[in-house]
């Protein structure tokens, strides 16, 4: 097998390791952003990606730098100051109006009712009764007394309803006529309305109870709402009129939500009685309790931390000298010492004198978010400095790249051979790789030639190719076969501090008899153009360097022509990952067939028509033309 058509799962093994080396970063970079910010590890990503755009870099980039930077720990955020919802207006538990519900219905039941259809025959017409049914646009209901052997009320028995009546099961004058109050409605004794309906009934008073929270049940289920009530007496008994606020409850229900869930609190103060009245998330977040009697406007600057006060001051002073609304952050120092941050908006009411007769006051919770912040900000400067030490080691890595590899123009002419060079650096600085080139003539008159990359980017990469090359050049003088060269080289890169690997060919040529002698440490593999045909050269499938200690690698003859052209390169021209190596690498060997046989032409054309990635690697062409 050829090494073209071996390349290819090494390749996508490689892909795919980058792509999973990747993902693992951002996982770690997220779960290390969250423990650092107090924030769940989906919002710590979005912060990722905002930090990425901010910084202009990539989000893998970023989440390197992050990671890099090392994990930190809690920079203060703090977590959501939300509570889980209780039951609204500290509404019963259903179950114990159920309870209540079940021990009234018990009781009325055991009642005797065999006189009720009696009794509401025996009724005289009520016209005032009729009257305050027809005139009513609420729900109502004609009452009528049932009294028990002791003469005193047990009951009410429905004796007529108007059209739009409803109880809170939605059942009306059809369902609910000859029936009795408490068997119905359980609720109107447990609230106490049964019991105001007897007095109005005795007493000839009116009733009317404006929204108060009402809780009834029937059949195991439990139902409440806000409702308003009236009672009247008629001739024959009380008539009742309601109305249930159910979508006054939902509107209400809705703020008390946003208040909880944004932390947001409401108040006013009411400038002429000396009151206030604060909902209870505003009471949270100047933390304190609901039976705690909130501070006036003069009296806010005693619960505002010390540093804050010039600013709640001056913002009170503003807002009664100019009477215009007013704006402020300012901390609250809690009873356990920890400062809460809060966003206030406030506005005066002003009466027909143009003086402030009340003041309207909202705030808001903000402590999470300013934590939130504080600790960006300095994930923020710390990624910075990250990113300035690695734009150094690229500094470096670049400057050492240029020190160690000579210009194209200096290389040094080989016997027997043209030679034609183009070494290219990434484009982007993060990418920068190990690409290395070497050439020596040797005291016999061969020439000895090399094209190497080792492994990763950056300063560790630069670093590995100075030694791997400059160790090639000290064992060449040796003049021993290619095979042991690389045998020896491959033990210098094994035991290098960091630990390393690479790539390279190495070869000899010798002139005189026209011969090659080369060897290929897991690069890819030369191509030979001869006669207008250009074709992979054979390999021999031995190790990248570093990756076996005491290898024997293998030394390949070959037999060249003059006219014949060695074209060397490295991975940097053929590896992309939106394309499928094999197709590359004959797609090269094409362009290859076609040059005219001049080195210099041949690597203009090559870098012109195989569109290379540039920023993604460093890219090294090496053409050697048989005289």
């Amino acid at each position: 097998m050829s090494e073209a058509e071996g390349a290819q799962p090494g390749a996508d093994l490689q892909d795919l390791r980058g792509a999973a080396h990747d993902r693992a970063v951002l996982a770690e970079a997220r779960v290390m952003l969250a423990r650092r910010l107090g924030v769940p590890p989906g919002e710590a990503l979005q912060h990722l990606i905002w930090l990425a755009r901010d910084m202009d870099i990539e989000l893998a980039e970023a989440a390197a730098l992050l990671v890099k930077d090392g994990g930190g720990g809690p920079m203060g955020a703090v977590v959501a100051g939300r509570r889980a919802p209780r039951a609204e207006d500290g509404a019963e538990e259903p179950q114990a109006v159920l309870s209540d519900a079940e021990d009234v219905l018990r009781r009325v039941t055991a009642e005797d009712t065999a006189g009720d259809a009696e009794l509401l025959e025996g009724l005289p017409a009520d016209s005032v009764a009729k009257a305050v049914l027809d005139g009513t646009l609420d729900s109502a209901a004609h009452l009528v007394p049932v009294r028990g052997p002791d003469g005193n009320v047990a009951d009410f028995l429905y004796a007529d309803l108007n059209g739009v009546a409803k109880d809170m099961f939605g059942r009306g004058r059809e369902e609910l006529t000859g029936l009795r109050l408490l068997r119905t409605d359980p609720g109107a004794a447990l609230s106490g309305l049964f019991d105001e309906y007897v007095e109005v009934l005795e007493s000839g008073t009116h009733l009317e109870r404006s929204s108060f929270l009402y809780s009834t049940a029937q059949r195991g289920l439990s139902r409440s709402s806000r409702m308003s009530v009236r009672c009247v007496p008629v001739p024959t008994g009380v008539c009742v009129s309601w109305r249930y606020h159910f979508a006054e409850d939902r509107v209400t229900r809705r703020l008390e939500r946003v208040e909880r869930l944004a932390l947001i609190g409401f108040g006013e103060w009411d400038l002429a009685t000396g009151e206030a009245d604060w909902t209870p998330q505003m009471l949270a977040n100047y933390g304190l309790a609901p039976d705690e009697v909130p501070p006036m406007p003069h009296d806010l600057p005693k619960v505002v931390a010390d540093d804050d006060l010039p600013l709640v001051e001056e913002a009170v002073q503003t807002m009664f000298s100019r009477r215009e609304p007013v704006e402020a952050e300012h901390r609250v120092i809690g009873k356990d010492g920890t400062p809460r941050h809060l966003w206030v908006f406030a506005e005066p009411v002003l009466g027909e004198s143009g003086l402030p007769i009340s003041i309207n006051i909202v705030s808001q919770d903000i402590t999470r978010r300013r934590g939130v912040e504080r600790a960006l900000a300095e994930t923020r400067r710390q990624m910075l400095r990250q990113q300035a030490r690695t734009a150094q080691e690229r500094r470096v890595a670049v400057t050492l790249r240029r020190a160690i590899l000579p210009d194209e123009d200096e290389v040094e002419r080989l016997p027997g051979l043209v030679t034609a060079l183009r070494s290219l650096a990434a484009e982007s600085t993060a990418r920068i790789g190990g690409d290395w080139f070497a050439t020596r003539t040797l005291r016999d008159g061969r020439a000895m030639f090399a094209i190497g990359d080792a492994a990763g980017h950056g300063l560790p990469a630069a670093a590995a190719m100075a030694r791997t090359r400059n160790g090639l050049l000290g064992l060449a003088c040796t003049g021993e076969p290619a095979g042991r060269l690389v045998g020896w080289l491959n033990e210098l890169v094994g035991n290098m501090d960091p630990p390393a690997t690479g790539t390279a060919v190495v070869a000899h040529y010798d002139p005189s008899r026209h011969v090659l002698e080369w060897t290929c440490a897991g690069h890819p593999p030369p191509i030979l153009v001869r006669d207008g045909r250009a074709t992979l050269l054979e390999v021999v499938r031995d190790p990248m360097l570093g990756a076996m200690p005491g290898w024997e690698y293998t030394t390949i003859t070959t037999t060249l022509h003059p006219g014949d052209m060695l074209f060397l390169y490295t991975d940097g021209l053929v590896e992309r990952r939106d394309a499928d190596l094999d197709e590359r690498i004959v797609r090269l060997t094409g362009i290859l067939r076609d040059c005219a046989p001049r080195p210099e032409l041949v690597l203009d054309e090559v870098l012109a028509r195989m569109e290379h990635d540039r920023a993604a690697d460093d890219t090294t062409l090496f053409a050697l033309y048989v005289e």
